[in-house]
């Protein structure tokens, strides 16, 4: 099976047509009909966001195995880290086929494509960190209301030393920052809570909440939700992760 069969059939799979599966990808239809006819083959960006969305590896998506049977559920993270070679294969043979560059030229942009795939993978993402959040009024009177905010830490390893906070941005001048401290002692998931008092004044004022991570010194934020109104029977808000 080729690299477009396989795209075809993982993209029918989500029940996604060519437009769709365009438009989560950012190109047009056209790209995508390439791409499953083997006119094209995906850059190395878009290999892979079709692997994250596919929920594949990249391996699993260049290989020559085709797809699980159908129903079969697939993982929804693999590391990235050991996905590179595959990647490095498909690039190339692009080089080899379709360049007039000279053989150093070409070593050397391979070897460039590398550590970029090598720098992606180490760097976590934000919302791959994220297994749930909620959120619930604890207090509420007339000087404000308290609000307690929770998050689920995929993957959680106690041996890490990752710290966690919550921001709500939008919230009048500036934003609200809180600490998360960490509240289950489950072996193999983090529960992190954290309370921010709202002012009355803040009441109807809409905000984003965002939950936040610092590993290794860098900070790196995933935006959970929209809110345009709370209060202790009620809220709206919008979505912002899965």
């Amino acid at each position: 099976m080729t690299l477009g069969q396989r795209i075809q059939a993982h993209r029918t799979r989500l029940g996604l047509s060519q437009e769709g599966l365009g438009d989560r990808l950012g190109v047009s239809r056209q790209a995508v009909s390439k791409w499953e006819a083997d006119r094209a083959v995906p850059d190395t960006d878009k290999l892979i966001a079709l692997s994250k969305l596919f929920g594949l590896s990249l391996n699993e998506l260049l290989q020559v195995d085709g797809p699980p049977p159908a129903g079969e559920p697939l993982p929804a993270h693999r590391p990235r880290a050991k996905t590179v070679l595959a990647a490095v294969l498909v690039l190339a043979l692009l080089a080899l086929a379709g360049t007039t560059l000279s053989l150093a030229d070409r070593v050397t942009a391979l070897e460039e494509q590398v550590a970029a795939l090598q720098s992606r993978a180490q760097e976590p993402d934000p919302a791959e960190l994220v297994a749930g959040w909620d959120f619930w009024v604890i207090n509420d009177n007339k000087a404000g209301r308290a609000v307690e905010f929770q998050v689920t830490i995929a993957r959680y390893d106690p041996a890490e030393d990752l710290e966690v906070f919550f921001l709500l941005s939008g919230l009048g001048v500036g934003a609200e920052r809180a600490q998360a401290d960490r509240v289950s002692s489950a072996q193999d998931t983090g529960v992190y809570a954290a309370t921010i008092n709202l002012e009355q004044s803040q009441a109807g004022t809409p905000f984003t909440l965002s939950v936040g991570f610092v590993k290794d010194g860098v900070e790196y934020l995933q935006p959970l939700a929209d809110f345009s109104f709370l209060d202790k029977t009620s809220s709206a808000y919008e979505p912002l992760w899965p």
